[in-house]
């Protein structure tokens, strides 16, 4: 049926996006902090704090602009918009060493590696009748929570065999396939 076809691809988008956002915001201090030679960035473990505040507060500026620009564009375009500027920045964040750059492009991988949440959970309910909207929400964000929970182990794993900046990348396709499920879901900027 419509309503199945729907949970299990809505479910394999929040399983995609919750993968590369775990995998990417669970090791960035970690890489932040790593050794050059191990693919790291080579900060001190207390420098680091002060490359993830602006990262932060570059999430909640992404979290604040996605609402006004789904509202704008449409949820599936606000949504592209945010997981593939994720999926490009990932790669460029993990290859990146200088201290001054990363700084610089924290607060926009916070912005769009988190700002999507500010109403993924509004587009996927959306995607349910009235009558079963939080129980369709909270089976398909939660099989995503649980699938993404291997994100960080794989990210690890990765690291140990690549270096901890190129194992960021993987989260990239993540994102990007993210960007490409969204449109086997249909648009709900007008639903009711």
């Amino acid at each position: 049926t419509t309503l199945r076809r729907r949970t299990i691809l809505a479910s394999v988008l929040a399983t995609c996006v919750l993968f590369a956002y775990w995998g990417l915001f669970t090791w960035i201090p970690g890489f932040l902090s790593a050794p050059l030679e191990k693919g790291g960035a080579g900060l001190s473990i207390v420098r680091t704090s002060g490359f993830i505040v602006p990262m932060q507060m570059g999430a909640f500026a992404g979290y604040v602009a996605f609402g006004w620009l789904a509202d704008k564009l449409g949820r599936r375009p606000a949504f592209v918009c945010y997981v593939l500027a994720a999926a490009i920045l990932t790669p460029v964040y993990g290859a990146t060493r200088d201290a001054r750059t990363l700084l610089l492009l924290g607060p926009a991988i916070g912005f769009f590696g988190t700002g999507f949440f500010s109403l993924f959970g509004a587009m996927l309910s959306e995607l349910y009748p009235t009558r079963v909207r939080g129980a369709g929400l909270g089976f398909v964000y939660n099989i995503g929570r649980g699938c993404s929970a291997l994100a960080p182990w794989t990210v690890g794993y990765f690291a140990d065999h690549y270096g901890i900046g190129t194992s960021l990348g993987l989260n990239s396709a993540f994102f990007a396939l993210g960007a490409a499920l969204v449109f086997t879901l249909p648009e709900t900027k007008q639903a009711e």
